[in-house]
């Protein structure tokens, strides 16, 4: 059978040829003008990787080979540069049949007034390749403009080098407007499974929606509420919030008895005033309501049990409210939300997560 080339039947699918004169590559791992966050060990480590190197040896290799996926790193910064092209080595995770290969291995790009940044373009992976090169903004006219490139969701990035032209100004970028992380803790829709492209993850969304940092420790089906991964993400220092989010995962009431509240015990002994979020999952289509229990009580148990025992820095958002459950268009499966089901996530999340922010002193 005759394969359907669509590069060469449809001129807006096509790959754009790189014209490699008048350019410098810049890499962000050595060249502290460009900042990369969303990756908490980054800066000690250079490495593009959401675990540090060293982890305890009883961790679930599961969770450590899925934090090698970038989901949620970011990296801004600012030039008057009329070009910017990406050259990117992915590592090897693979991802699921509901991915994009521009959500799993590429990288999009937002420009503008930060907190009003608008989507550009998205860097085009080469299928079955595990290098690419490919321009992301094109424009006749330089001046200062303000960068956001999202990372990819559901692989690695091994190699990262910015193209710019030559002489073009590199400065830093404007500072965020929360200065301390939100760190979330969840499943494969935390991870950003099933967007389209990095940054409409509802994590990246509200990142830019709120101006602030997120650290992204979703981890496609592995949010199962383990001590380790508590003891880990517990280490970050001063982080604004933490959200957990992993109903999605949990298995069984009897699971969750077992293992969140001790998760949420690490987690507060090392940060006893910080704010915690929890928060249930979204409303999954009938293909799963025979199958897939909801557990979201559970949840609300514990919530009210801690807050019933003094632990005034708990709170709760009922994930059934992201969306009317009668909507079955959110979501590619049954289950991963589409773009569509992101957005709808961030809008109901962005006021209660500002609001917390407000109310403990990292946002005016």
């Amino acid at each position: 059978m005759k394969t359907v080339d669509f590069e060469k039947l449809d001129r807006y699918m096509q790959r754009r040829k790189i014209k490699p004169e008048g350019l410098v590559w810049h890499d962000p791992a050595q060249e502290s003008v460009f900042k990369v966050e969303g990756l908490y060990w980054f800066g000690r480590e250079k490495r593009y990787h959401r675990f540090p190197v060293e982890t305890v040896p009883s961790h679930n290799r599961n969770v450590v080979q899925l934090a090698s996926c970038t989901a949620g790193a970011q990296l801004r910064f600012r030039t008057d540069s009329r070009r910017i092209l990406v050259s990117v080595r992915n590592t090897n995770c693979s991802g699921s049949a509901t991915m994009t290969e521009t959500a799993r291995r590429g990288f999009d790009l937002y420009t503008g007034t930060p907190g009003k940044e608008v989507f550009w373009n998205t860097a085009l992976p080469i299928p079955g390749e595990e290098s690419y090169v490919d321009e992301i903004f094109t424009v006749d006219s330089g001046k200062i403009r303000e960068f956001r490139l999202n990372f990819p969701l559901y692989n690695g990035v091994e190699e990262l080098s910015i193209g710019l032209e030559e002489g073009a100004q590199i400065l830093p970028p404007t500072p965020l407007a929360v200065n301390a992380p939100i760190v979330i803790y969840g499943t494969s829709i935390t991870q950003g499974g099933s967007a389209s492209r990095p940054g409409t993850a509802f994590t990246n969304r509200l990142s830019r929606l709120l101006q602030t940092e997120f650290l992204n420790f979703g981890f496609s089906g592995n949010g199962v509420n383990d001590p380790e991964t508590a003891e880990l993400i517990s280490s970050i220092e001063n982080p604004a919030l933490y959200i957990i989010d992993s109903e999605a995962n949990s298995i069984s009431a009897e699971l969750i008895q077992e293992r969140v509240p001790r998760f949420l015990d690490i987690l507060r002994k090392k940060h006893p005033e910080t704010p915690f979020l929890i928060i249930t999952k979204v409303p999954y289509g009938p293909r799963y309501a025979a199958t897939i229990p909801v557990l979201k009580e559970e949840f609300r148990k514990i919530y009210l049990e801690r807050k019933s025992a003094g632990d005034e820095n708990i709170f709760f958002f009922d994930g059934t409210n992201f969306w009317d459950p009668a909507d079955t268009e959110n979501n590619v499966d049954g289950a991963h939300p589409t773009d569509q089901g992101f957005a709808f996530m961030a809008q109901k999340l962005e006021p209660v997560i500002r609001d917390l922010l407000k109310r403990y002193g990292h946002l005016a």
